[in-house]
């Protein structure tokens, strides 16, 4: 009959050397898992020769496996020093030190073939064959301590600087195994002394690597849940495969078969099912982490368009205050010049000074738009509503560019509804100025025949159609003409070199401000333009 001591010393053999296998295929960094994987197989070799110590049955016998487990021991606490500091990244700094723990390993091992290390085996506490040290047994204990102790002390301080998680709960993992193990492992060691304590520690060796284990699998390659399910499924396929041969009968024998059978194929199922949970966890976890990534990156750039948009508001400011002001200034005193407040002055000056004047003009104007535009884009372009008799403001408006069309020898007519129309609720200001600006471009790009300007209500709207004979438009420019700034079609460029492209972009917004529409329609190029402006019939009653 197994005693319990061979029992647990056949369950850490099996649970580290397919352990140590399982590793070997799946440990994602080689280089710096080795010494994890020999961690183990030392492990599996001390309890393999731990095993068949206690089932040896004669003093010779017992005494070969008592010196080949202590192989097992001896690099035990060298092994596990050296995946610790692979871990932790300190290997280079304690390369010597390494060197010389190797060292003592060898010279032990060399001993352990003498009665130095194990002298021989006696009757101790019910055990038949129990080994006594040699001389050199405790310089090992020591040796063995030192090393474990020294590889908690360096986790221990890892765990207080480490500031990863995932890195942190590993540590902490590795911690709770090589605590247990060791001290289900040390627990052997007082009989050899004569201390009365029978090594019943020595089951928690296996616990101790399963543990180690889930530290380098937890959340990098498994979830928890995968490694403890498959160390189920292992242990009880362990035990339904020895109950066929405790059996007294063949037909309990074959029956128990029949279960271990049928518990490998629905384990098999079990282990698959929980690695498929596990990848999708691991990649939803993936997702968040990236979500997170970009959360706190759309932070970041929400805070820098908050100072762009500080910055844009004190350009504007700026703008108003260092350009508009005094281009008012020169205008006035332009003007004051003209008409010969500050004496007389000769006509080709007058025509000079006309000139400066116009040009100041334009520039004002310049100002305007872009200033127009930048509070547009800021969602500051919102204005009162008032009562506008729109006839009077289209009038208003062909009035002060029929110099303009005349100038150019071309026709500018405004057709009127026939039937009146009452006033309506609009930013009068700025319709007139959307207004002025299509019907200057239409001006603008037309070089023979002129402008039409319609106006009629269409349902509850009020239509207002500025159809020229000008250049026309292709599909190309046709499409997102409103929301450009700054770009002209290449006809356009062509027939006016000075235009800026803000004009229609500043009538749009001006117009969609007041809930009304803009479109244009065109055969294409040479074939005239039609802007199709659309206004709500909104009324103060």
């Amino acid at each position: 009959m197994i005693s319990f001591f061979a029992f647990a010393a056949f369950l850490n053999f099996i649970v580290s050397f397919f352990l140590g296998i399982f590793v070997c295929f799946v440990l994602p960094n080689r280089n710096k898992g080795v010494f994890f994987i020999f961690y183990f197989w030392a492990v599996a070799f001390w309890s393999f020769g731990y095993y068949m110590w206690q089932t040896a049955d004669s003093a010779d016998l017992a005494l070969f496996w008592c010196r080949f487990l202590m192989f097992g021991a001896i690099f035990i606490p060298v092994f596990y020093l050296n995946f610790i500091l692979d871990f932790l990244n300190s290997n280079s700094r304690r390369r010597y030190f390494l060197y010389f723990l190797y060292f003592l390993a060898i010279i032990f091992s060399s001993i352990n073939l003498t009665d130095s290390f194990v002298k021989n085996v006696e009757v101790k506490l019910g055990f038949p064959y129990w080994p006594n040290p040699g001389i050199f047994y405790l310089p090992f204990l020591a040796y063995f301590l030192l090393i474990v102790c020294y590889g908690w002390y360096l986790l221990l301080m890892a765990i207080r600087r480490e500031k990863d998680r995932v890195v942190k709960q590993q540590i902490k993992y590795f911690l709770l195994g090589t605590g247990i193990g060791f001290f289900g492992g040390l627990t052997n060691y007082p009989l050899w002394y004569d201390i009365p304590i029978l090594p019943y520690g020595n089951i928690l060796v296996f616990i101790g690597v399963i543990f180690v284990a889930i530290a380098l699998f937890k959340y990098r390659l498994f979830q928890t849940k995968v490694i403890l399910t498959e160390f189920l499924v292992g242990m009880m396929g362990l035990v339904l495969i020895l109950l066929p041969f405790l059996m007294p009968t063949f037909s309990l024998r074959f029956l128990t078969a029949l279960v271990f059978i049928l518990f490998c194929f629905f384990g098999y199922y079990l282990i698959k099912t929980v690695h498929r949970e596990s990848r999708r966890r691991e990649d939803a976890e993936t997702i968040a982490a990236r979500e997170r990534i970009l959360r706190r990156e759309a932070e970041v750039l929400a805070a820098d368009l908050r100072r762009l948009d500080q910055a844009k508001t004190q350009f504007l400011l700026s703008t108003q205050h260092h350009l508009r002001s005094p281009l008012s200034v020169i205008q006035g005193y332009l003007s004051m010049i003209g008409e010969g407040s500050y004496g007389k002055i000769t006509k080709k000056s007058k025509e000079k000074i006309d000139a400066v004047l116009e040009a100041n003009r334009k520039l004002i104007r310049s100002v305007d738009e872009l200033l127009n535009v930048a509070h547009f884009q800021m969602n500051k372009g919102a204005v009162a509503k008032e009562s506008v008799d729109a006839i009077a403001l289209i009038s208003q408006v062909i009035a002060d560019l029929e110099p303009t069309a005349k100038n150019k020898k071309l026709y500018l007519k405004f057709k009127k509804p026939t039937a009146p129309i009452p006033k309506i609720l609009l930013d009068g200001r700025g319709i007139k100025e959307a207004i002025y600006n299509i019907v200057d471009n239409a001006i603008k790009y037309t070089q023979v025949g002129g402008v039409d300007v319609v106006m009629a209500v269409i349902g509850d709207k009020l239509r207002i159609s500025i159809k020229d004979t000008g250049i026309g438009l292709n599909e190309k420019d046709r499409e997102g003409l409103f929301s450009r700034i700054f770009e002209r079609g290449e006809k356009a460029k062509s027939v006016n070199i000075e235009g800026k492209g803000i004009g229609l972009y500043l009538s749009a917004q001006i117009i969609a401000n007041n809930g009304g529409t803009i479109r244009v329609e065109s055969p294409g190029w040479g074939k005239g333009s039609e802007f199709i402006i659309d206004l709500p019939m909104e009324t103060e009653e």
